[in-house]
């Protein structure tokens, strides 16, 4: 007869390997989709300025700064059980 422990283990073991077929079907069914979104980037503000470093003694360094404009449209879609399905806009 099995043991309360060997059983548990088989249990254990099948529904670990249940787990994986599900994670692996959910891998496959996302992993080849087109994610592509067009982003625009521009540069408005570029600024160096030589500051003091408190590292070390009269040391100098280069501080940067930078100012751009992201502008990327995001879709997002879904649908649940009543295949009710909807498409927010997500605008950065």
């Amino acid at each position: 007869m099995n043991t309360v422990l060997s059983r548990a283990n088989s249990l254990f073991a099948f529904s670990l390997s249940v787990m994986a077929a599900l994670t692996f079907g959910c891998f496959v069914t996302t992993a080849f989709k087109d994610r592509r979104v067009p982003v625009d980037v521009h540069v408005s503000k570029v600024m160096l300025k030589n500051v003091d470093d408190f590292t070390g003694p009269r040391e100098r360094s280069d501080l940067g700064f930078i100012t751009f404009d992201l502008s990327a449209d995001i879709l997002l879609e879904y649908s649940n059980f009543l295949r009710v399905s909807g498409r927010p806009a997500l605008p950065l």
